[in-house]
Protein backbone atom coordinates (compact mmCIF):
# COMPACT_ATOMS: atom_id res chain seq x y z
CA UNK A 1 0.00 0.00 0.00
CA UNK A 2 2.84 2.62 0.42
CA UNK A 3 4.13 2.68 -3.13
CA UNK A 4 0.23 2.79 -4.33
CA UNK A 5 0.23 6.73 -4.86
CA UNK A 6 3.77 6.04 -6.85
CA UNK A 7 3.35 5.72 -10.76
CA UNK A 8 6.29 3.54 -11.42
CA UNK A 9 6.34 1.73 -14.87
CA UNK A 10 9.54 -0.12 -13.71
CA UNK A 11 7.75 -2.03 -11.23
CA UNK A 12 7.15 -5.25 -11.96
CA UNK A 13 3.41 -7.20 -12.25
CA UNK A 14 2.21 -10.17 -10.18
CA UNK A 15 -1.00 -10.63 -11.82
CA UNK A 16 -3.81 -12.62 -10.12
CA UNK A 17 -7.49 -12.99 -10.45
CA UNK A 18 -10.04 -12.21 -7.71
CA UNK A 19 -13.24 -14.46 -8.49
CA UNK A 20 -16.88 -13.70 -6.82
CA UNK A 21 -20.56 -14.43 -7.21
CA UNK A 22 -22.88 -11.38 -6.96
CA UNK A 23 -26.59 -11.91 -7.45
CA UNK A 24 -25.67 -15.64 -8.88
CA UNK A 25 -23.34 -13.68 -11.26
CA UNK A 26 -19.70 -15.16 -11.39
CA UNK A 27 -17.35 -12.51 -11.91
CA UNK A 28 -13.45 -12.61 -11.76
CA UNK A 29 -11.55 -9.84 -12.08
CA UNK A 30 -7.63 -9.39 -12.66
CA UNK A 31 -5.65 -7.76 -9.87
CA UNK A 32 -1.82 -6.68 -9.56
CA UNK A 33 0.45 -5.70 -6.62
CA UNK A 34 0.24 -2.44 -5.00
CA UNK A 35 -3.66 -2.53 -5.34
CA UNK A 36 -5.87 -2.03 -2.58
CA UNK A 37 -7.68 -5.53 -1.85
CA UNK A 38 -5.45 -7.50 -4.45
CA UNK A 39 -5.98 -10.63 -2.55
CA UNK A 40 -9.76 -11.11 -2.12
CA UNK A 41 -12.62 -8.30 -2.50
CA UNK A 42 -12.69 -6.00 0.42
CA UNK A 43 -15.57 -6.05 2.83
CA UNK A 44 -16.70 -2.65 3.03
CA UNK A 45 -16.37 -3.02 -1.44
CA UNK A 46 -18.76 -6.35 -0.90
CA UNK A 47 -20.79 -4.31 1.56
CA UNK A 48 -20.75 -0.59 -1.09
CA UNK A 49 -21.83 -3.12 -4.30
CA UNK A 50 -24.64 -4.48 -2.35
CA UNK A 51 -26.30 -1.16 -1.40
CA UNK A 52 -25.79 0.38 -5.12
CA UNK A 53 -27.11 -2.37 -6.70
CA UNK A 54 -30.18 -1.67 -5.28
CA UNK A 55 -29.74 1.90 -5.24
CA UNK A 56 -31.70 1.43 -8.69
CA UNK A 57 -29.58 4.11 -9.92
CA UNK A 58 -29.76 6.10 -12.88
CA UNK A 59 -27.94 8.48 -15.43
CA UNK A 60 -24.11 8.98 -14.73
CA UNK A 61 -22.20 7.03 -11.88
CA UNK A 62 -18.91 7.47 -11.00
CA UNK A 63 -16.47 5.21 -8.94
CA UNK A 64 -13.52 7.83 -7.37
CA UNK A 65 -10.61 5.56 -5.85
CA UNK A 66 -11.91 2.69 -8.34
CA UNK A 67 -9.39 0.45 -7.60
CA UNK A 68 -9.43 -2.13 -10.00
CA UNK A 69 -13.00 -1.92 -10.65
CA UNK A 70 -15.17 -4.63 -8.77
CA UNK A 71 -17.54 -1.73 -7.49
CA UNK A 72 -17.82 -0.07 -10.67
CA UNK A 73 -17.50 -3.32 -13.19
CA UNK A 74 -20.17 -4.94 -11.00
CA UNK A 75 -22.68 -2.15 -11.21
CA UNK A 76 -22.09 -2.08 -14.66
CA UNK A 77 -22.94 -5.54 -15.11
CA UNK A 78 -25.88 -5.82 -12.80
CA UNK A 79 -26.72 -2.31 -14.30
CA UNK A 80 -26.36 -2.41 -17.81
CA UNK A 81 -28.07 1.04 -18.54
CA UNK A 82 -25.92 2.89 -16.03
CA UNK A 83 -23.12 4.93 -17.50
CA UNK A 84 -20.23 4.19 -15.83
CA UNK A 85 -16.69 6.53 -14.98
CA UNK A 86 -14.16 4.79 -12.88
CA UNK A 87 -11.18 7.05 -11.74
CA UNK A 88 -8.12 6.21 -9.60
CA UNK A 89 -4.72 7.91 -8.68
CA UNK A 90 -2.77 4.76 -9.30
CA UNK A 91 -2.41 4.23 -13.60
CA UNK A 92 -2.05 0.50 -12.37
CA UNK A 93 -5.41 0.42 -11.67
CA UNK A 94 -6.56 2.10 -14.84
CA UNK A 95 -4.75 -0.77 -16.68
CA UNK A 96 -6.47 -3.13 -14.74
CA UNK A 97 -9.63 -1.76 -15.48
CA UNK A 98 -9.57 -1.26 -19.00
CA UNK A 99 -8.00 -4.92 -18.96
CA UNK A 100 -11.09 -5.91 -16.80
CA UNK A 101 -13.35 -4.07 -18.81
CA UNK A 102 -12.62 -5.76 -22.36
CA UNK A 103 -12.59 -9.23 -20.22
CA UNK A 104 -15.88 -8.79 -19.08
CA UNK A 105 -16.85 -6.87 -22.82
CA UNK A 106 -18.25 -3.73 -20.64
CA UNK A 107 -18.91 -0.09 -21.68
CA UNK A 108 -17.31 1.92 -19.17
CA UNK A 109 -14.72 5.06 -19.10
CA UNK A 110 -11.60 4.45 -16.93
CA UNK A 111 -9.28 8.11 -16.10
CA UNK A 112 -6.49 8.26 -14.72
CA UNK A 113 -6.89 11.67 -12.15
CA UNK A 114 -6.27 12.42 -8.25
CA UNK A 115 -9.75 13.30 -6.73
CA UNK A 116 -11.62 15.21 -9.47
CA UNK A 117 -8.13 16.85 -11.22
CA UNK A 118 -8.90 15.43 -14.42
CA UNK A 119 -13.00 15.01 -14.15
CA UNK A 120 -14.67 17.90 -15.23
CA UNK A 121 -18.28 16.40 -15.87
CA UNK A 122 -20.79 15.90 -12.74
CA UNK A 123 -22.36 13.20 -12.09
CA UNK A 124 -26.24 11.74 -10.84
CA UNK A 125 -24.20 9.42 -8.43
CA UNK A 126 -20.56 8.94 -6.72
CA UNK A 127 -19.35 6.43 -5.14
CA UNK A 128 -15.96 5.79 -2.75
CA UNK A 129 -14.69 3.23 -0.37
CA UNK A 130 -12.93 5.89 1.68
CA UNK A 131 -9.46 5.61 1.83
CA UNK A 132 -8.41 5.95 5.57
CA UNK A 133 -5.01 5.41 5.73
CA UNK A 134 -4.46 8.63 3.86
CA UNK A 135 -6.05 10.26 6.68
CA UNK A 136 -8.96 12.44 7.18
CA UNK A 137 -7.48 16.00 5.83
CA UNK A 138 -7.23 14.18 2.60
CA UNK A 139 -10.72 12.03 2.66
CA UNK A 140 -12.38 15.33 3.93
CA UNK A 141 -11.31 16.91 0.72
CA UNK A 142 -12.26 13.85 -1.55
CA UNK A 143 -16.32 14.34 0.14
CA UNK A 144 -16.18 18.10 -0.38
CA UNK A 145 -15.00 17.61 -4.19
CA UNK A 146 -17.64 15.01 -5.32
CA UNK A 147 -20.36 17.46 -3.63
CA UNK A 148 -19.04 19.80 -5.76
CA UNK A 149 -19.28 17.13 -8.70
CA UNK A 150 -22.71 16.28 -8.33
CA UNK A 151 -26.12 17.09 -10.52
CA UNK A 152 -28.50 19.03 -8.34
CA UNK A 153 -29.93 16.25 -6.50
CA UNK A 154 -26.88 13.74 -6.75
CA UNK A 155 -26.26 10.94 -4.37
CA UNK A 156 -22.58 10.12 -2.50
CA UNK A 157 -22.37 7.16 -1.54
CA UNK A 158 -19.16 5.84 0.75
CA UNK A 159 -18.19 3.09 2.95
CA UNK A 160 -15.83 3.44 6.25
CA UNK A 161 -15.27 1.20 9.06
CA UNK A 162 -17.04 2.39 12.65
CA UNK A 163 -13.63 1.74 14.11
CA UNK A 164 -11.74 4.34 11.60
CA UNK A 165 -13.57 7.53 12.61
CA UNK A 166 -17.15 7.16 10.87
CA UNK A 167 -18.95 8.97 13.23
CA UNK A 168 -16.56 11.76 12.65
CA UNK A 169 -16.47 11.23 8.69
CA UNK A 170 -21.14 11.38 9.22
CA UNK A 171 -20.36 14.40 10.95
CA UNK A 172 -18.00 16.10 8.39
CA UNK A 173 -20.16 15.16 5.37
CA UNK A 174 -23.55 16.52 8.16
CA UNK A 175 -21.50 20.08 7.41
CA UNK A 176 -21.62 19.40 3.42
CA UNK A 177 -24.77 17.71 2.50
CA UNK A 178 -28.50 18.66 3.69
CA UNK A 179 -29.01 14.93 4.14
CA UNK A 180 -26.83 12.12 5.43
CA UNK A 181 -27.60 8.39 6.75
CA UNK A 182 -26.32 5.31 7.83
CA UNK A 183 -27.87 3.45 5.21
CA UNK A 184 -26.56 -0.30 6.07
CA UNK A 185 -24.46 -1.72 8.62
CA UNK A 186 -22.06 -5.30 8.10
CA UNK A 187 -19.27 -6.17 10.06
CA UNK A 188 -18.38 -3.08 11.47
CA UNK A 189 -18.49 -1.57 8.24
CA UNK A 190 -21.18 1.70 7.67
CA UNK A 191 -22.46 2.66 4.29
CA UNK A 192 -23.47 6.01 4.45
CA UNK A 193 -26.14 8.21 1.93
CA UNK A 194 -25.21 11.78 1.18
CA UNK A 195 -27.71 13.98 -0.55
Amino acid sequence: MNHYFINDPGDKNEYRVISFVFDDIPISLLTDRNVFSNRRLDLGTLALIKVLSKANLEGSFLDLGAGYGPIGLTLKIVNPKLDVTLSDVNERCINLININKDRLNLDVKAIVSDSFLNIKENFNTISLNSPISCGKSVCFKLYQDAKEHLISGGSFYLVIRKDKGALSHIKYLSSLFSEVNVIYKEKGYYCILAK
